[in-house]
């Protein structure tokens, strides 16, 4: 008897051989509980190489909030989009180019030329703060004929939204600033809540912005340049065309705040579009209230 089962252990042992020389599963391995280290070793091998060409060797995993902390460090505002059109039957359409949160030495002075070049007249909201550090950027764009208007001095949503005293503080400070650069040629009483005047928790800020003499205005259209830390030109091109869709007046929202190196290499493109769909245009001195 010993001799028989000496045999068919040797039996086996060959036909494994030949079954491993002909690349086939070793199912005999697999009884004993050989096979399956190697088999489990194999496949987490093949999964680690699946999960690599995927994401890429070494990749390290972001999360949402810090992606979101980076995408936000240098735009507070995360616009959304409402119609401000007071006159939407109107028979031209016509396209009012804003900028906030400027003036920002590059950016600013790069958009001028841009403006300049395409002969149009513009808008821009204007962070009192910034135009105490660059006069002669807020000096030159009332010179070349664009429209200046109060961005409040500080931009802080902590300090300008702490209530309605706060926020009227903040913006008559902004409003010295350009009274003081640009003398008697500062009439405009337009401004702009920073992030937008939407919502009921602003329900009072607008009230009492009312209350003072002031007008403010919103946008309706926008090129997605606040909306992310980059925001490629493709991506600010196909905002534009979302976002004005349909409409005759439009009121535009871009920055030219620091960093905006790709707004200014769209803005030639923007142009181009909406002259294409037909548009004018004007700055908000020209908006009908």
């Amino acid at each position: 008897m010993r001799k028989l089962i000496k045999k068919l252990s040797m039996l086996s042992l060959v036909v494994a051989m030949v079954v491993l020389a002909m690349g086939a599963t070793p199912i005999i391995f697999q009884s004993l509980g050989l096979w399956r280290v190697e088999a489990k070793a194999e496949v987490e091998v093949k999964e680690e190489e699946n999960q690599e060409a995927v994401e890429g060797p070494d990749k390290p995993q972001e999360s949402d909030e810090t992606a979101e902390e980076e995408a936000s460090e240098d735009n507070e505002e995360q616009p959304t989009v409402e119609k401000p059109v007071k006159n939407p039957d109107t028979m031209e359409k016509v396209a009012y180019l804003t900028f906030d949160d400027g003036p920002t030495p590059g950016v600013t002075s790069g958009i001028l030329d841009i403006l300049m070049e395409q002969h149009i007249k513009a808008t821009f909201f204007i962070i009192g703060e910034l135009a105490d550090r660059h006069p002669e950027l807020v000096l030159r764009a009332s010179d070349e004929g664009h429209l200046i208007c109060n961005h409040t001095y500080t931009h802080n949503y902590k300090t300008i939204y702490a209530d309605p005293d706060a926020f009227m503080a903040d913006l008559m400070e902004g409003e010295a600033v350009l009274k003081q650069l640009l003398g008697s040629s500062y009439t405009s009483k337009i401004i702009r809540f920073p992030g937008g005047s939407f919502g009921e928790g602003k329900r009072e800020f607008r009230e009492r912005v009312l209350q003072e003499g002031f007008v403010y205005i919103d946008w309706n259209a926008l090129n997605g340049d606040a909306e992310a830390k980059y925001v490629s030109v493709e991506k600010q091109l196909n905002r534009i065309k979302e976002t004005t869709k349909g409409k005759k007046e439009i009121v535009v929202l871009m920055h030219d705040s620091g960093g905006k190196k790709t707004t200014l290499e769209a803005l030639p493109l923007i142009i181009e579009y909406l002259r294409e769909e037909g548009y004018i245009f004007k700055t908000l001195a020209e908006y009908e209230i």
